[in-house]
């Protein structure tokens, strides 16, 4: 009873305190003591938060927008944050959380609207003692937002941090057309959350869950909650939305697996701040905070001259399409051959099995090469094909000639990644060993020197002896990172940013020994790799209710290039639905297997988008992407199988529109394509303010394909450009034919 009283007595003291800063600095009075309510209400410009004392800990009670009195928290919030502790005895796993299970909580404000300290001491389970969690709020009141940071002090010899939750945030229902923004490839907006039992994120950094922040947010009310871990090291988490519809709540978290987990007497740092900010637009504003971020202080952010992306080769920034095919030089250079004849442009060549070991298997032993292919790279690069071959650098195989464990035990399995038994993490993706059992390929170590040196020597000889115009190492951004427990590797156990900084290494010694003129590709789009690497594979980006988020934080760092080209009865709408896409993200072309040229239901759609983007490629290379244009009015839309995982039925508008800018030059392209065989016309609805032209008069000129076109593809009379007469360009009139894709690029005419 007395504890209880002392908590009471110390949170009332606090409560008093910070809730009369924050009433006295807007009522323009002086700081007094009243008797108040256990709460302590701390305000960031439009968005006030209340904590309040639950008897053994802090619970958020309120998250208003004060301009629209929205209430963000659910009637049953989140805990602020979940620490979960193993017994290192027993192995038993033990949570604590923020609002209960503490004697004592202190809280401490260094000024008026300035920072303010929560920390959590002298746990109720006396089993814990020495645990202590100190978390720090930094207001930032011109953005209506609050920072966060965490620390985990540990004096405990019996008890290990685990893993620990935080930022975890629960939004309450914000009403009809509410959506949420959750990490899933490119970033998906989703509307039922709130209403569906279900989780949508993964393992970070990875290809189905590439960046660190989600987003709740109903546009029309202008409302909503940014949530973000702004991480500058890309440090292992899984990251999740989750609908709670009991709750009519959606549940965001960042969950991290703590470095050196499972150790007595290790504590825990937070890596980066976390962010709660009020949102009053949608997946792109949200996308703007988390750019805005990254540019000042993430470690991948590349650097960009006038030219954008100067580490990467001129010819890589400004590859409008690739080909995808694989095997001898006398069964695919032919193909590719034809292919880049058919568009008439610089093409990239992904080569698959150009090794004579299988496929996935009897890795890494890539050499000897299958005969011709030296002379078959030679030929394609005179005919403006620039080759990229296929790789691996994440497996080993752990029969790594044919059936027989040839060098995996004796060279490799040290430097494999462990789990907690000092086994060899292990994956099999359905390849077959001579035998007919599955390949058992071991994830290596990142950090370590032979796995580094291994693959750096595999890709310098590819340039060095075969002149391949850039390498494909795949699944660095694609795969998770495993939390391996091998203390002879010399980084932390388990969680932390050990894996990023591993890759780091490995490909800072590529990139400093490689021709400047050749470039480093891999799977997926992880963003902690963006610096070290020239283009991602977004080849997975196959998404319903997909949106264009990291085109909007990333857009002009990397190259993207590829989507995943398949069959089924509705393959010539479904390639049309894709390219148009990648046109609109902002991606290089294609990804495509050469036959695609003799489909004539789709192939004069992907050859223009092709040609279009090739047109407008300075926007690509030294632009970023801008807010997609909205259409007014209703848009019609077309649903096809993309055929990602058996049948995977996509729905998208008939018409896809995109933005790219070059605000140095006052130069922007607006990009519409209309994917579906029905005509459209309507009108803009746009915000001239978001492109920098608010009341300012533009002109506009037109690029769009001639319907009287002919041979040879490239001739001058493929494409119309022509200036348009528009008043306003908020309520310009748009038309589009059939299959028919069409450019604006505008200008301001003040030149400013």
């Amino acid at each position: 009873m007395q504890t209880q009283r002392n908590t009471h007595t110390r949170l009332l003291s606090a409560a008093l305190l910070v809730f009369a800063m924050w009433h006295g600095s807007f009522a323009g009075e002086s700081v007094v003591s009243a008797p108040v309510a256990m709460e302590i209400a701390i305000r960031a410009g439009d968005l006030r938060m209340v904590l309040e004392n639950t008897g053994q800990g802090l619970r958020l009670a309120g998250l208003t927008d004060l301009v629209t009195s929205q209430e963000l928290c659910p009637a049953e919030p989140a805990p602020l944050f979940s620490v979960v502790l193993r017994d290192v005895q027993t192995k038993d796993l033990l949570t604590i959380t923020a609002d209960t299970g503490w004697k004592q909580v202190d809280v401490a404000s260094s000024g008026v609207m300035g920072t303010h300290t929560l920390t959590f001491a002298a746990p109720t389970d006396d089993r814990l003692e020495g645990i202590r969690v100190e978390v720090t709020l930094e207001v930032e009141a011109g953005d209506s937002a609050l920072t966060w940071d965490l620390r985990i002090a540990n004096d405990n010899p019996r008890w290990a941090l685990w893993r620990i939750v935080f930022p975890q945030a629960a939004v309450r229902d914000l009403g009809e057309d509410a959506k949420v923004f959750a990490q899933v490839t490119s970033g998906v907006e989703l509307s039922g959350m709130w209403t569906k039992a279900g989780k949508r994120g993964g393992p970070y950094p990875g290809g189905w869950t590439c960046m660190q922040y989600m987003a709740a947010y109903n546009k029309a009310r202008r409302t909503g909650l940014y949530v973000g871990m702004h991480d500058p090291f890309g440090s292992t988490k899984d990251i999740f939305a989750e609908g709670q519809p009991a709750k009519e709540a959606v549940l965001f978290t960042f969950d991290h697996p703590a470095p050196d987990m499972g150790k007595p007497g290790v504590g825990f740092d937070l890596p980066g701040k976390a962010r709660w900010q009020l949102l009053r637009g949608d997946w792109f504003d949200a996308a703007q905070i988390y750019r805005a971020w990254a540019m000042q202080e993430a470690r991948w952010w590349p650097a960009l001259g006038p030219a954008g992306r100067e580490d990467t080769p001129k010819w890589m920034r400004e590859l409008p399409a690739w080909v995808m095919t694989g095997g001898a030089a006398s069964d695919c250079v032919p193909q590719v051959r034809k292919f880049a004849e058919a568009i008439g442009l610089p093409t990239g060549f992904h080569w698959y099995n150009w090794h004579q070991i299988p496929f996935d298997n009897d890795y890494p032993h890539y050499f000897p090469v299958k005969d011709g292919f030296a002379e078959g790279v030679a030929e394609l690069k005179t005919a403006g094909v620039y080759p990229m071959p296929y790789i691996n650098g994440r497996l080993w195989d752990t029969r790594d000639k044919g059936a027989e464990d040839w060098a995996f035990s004796r060279t490799a399995l040290p430097a494999a990644t462990k789990d907690e038994d000092g086994k060899p993490c292990t994956e099999s993706y359905g390849s077959k060993e001579t035998d007919g059992n599955s390949v058992t390929l071991a994830v290596m170590c990142p950090t370590t020197p032979l796995w580094q040196d291994r693959v750096s020597d595999i890709v310098l000889r590819l340039f060095s002896e075969y002149g391949v115009s850039g390498v494909y190492i795949d699944q660095i951004a694609a795969a998770q990172p495993r939390l391996c427990f091998d203390a002879s590797h010399g980084h932390e156990l388990g969680g932390g940013h050990w894996w990023t900084e591993g890759y780091w290494k490995m490909l800072d010694a590529i990139r400093a020994a490689k021709p400047a003129d050749r470039m480093l590709t891999t799977e997926c789009n992880a963003e902690p790799y963006i610096k070290w690497l020239d283009g991602y594979l977004t080849w997975h980006w196959q998404q319903q209710d997909m949106v264009p988020a990291f085109s909007a934080v990333y857009g002009g760092t990397i190259q993207m290039f590829g989507r995943a080209y398949r069959g089924g009865p509705t393959q010539d709408l479904a390639n049309r639905m894709k390219a148009a896409q990648q046109l609109v993200y902002g991606e290089q072309i294609g990804w495509f297997g050469p036959e695609v040229i003799e489909r004539a239901d789709c192939w004069p759609f992907l050859r223009d988008c092709i040609q279009l983007r090739w047109r407008l490629r300075e926007y690509f290379c030294r632009g970023h992407m801008a807010r997609p244009p909205r259409l007014a009015g209703p848009v019609s839309t077309v649903t096809a199988d993309w055929q990602w995982s058996g049948e995977w039925l996509v729905t998208t508008d008939a018409i896809l529109t995109g933005a790219w800018r070059i605000p140095q030059e006052n130069k922007l392209v607006l990009l519409f394509a209309n994917v579906s065989d029905d005509p459209y016309a309507g009108r803009l609805d746009l915000n001239p303010a978001d492109y920098g032209l608010a009341a300012t008069p533009v002109t506009v000129t037109a690029i769009q394909p001639n319907a009287g076109r002919g041979d040879p593809p490239l001739a001058d009379q493929r494409w119309i450009a022509r200036p348009l007469a528009i008043q306003a360009i908020d309520r310009a009139e748009v038309e589009l034919p059939p299959r028919n894709i069409l450019a604006w690029e505008v200008r301001r005419i003040d030149g400013n």
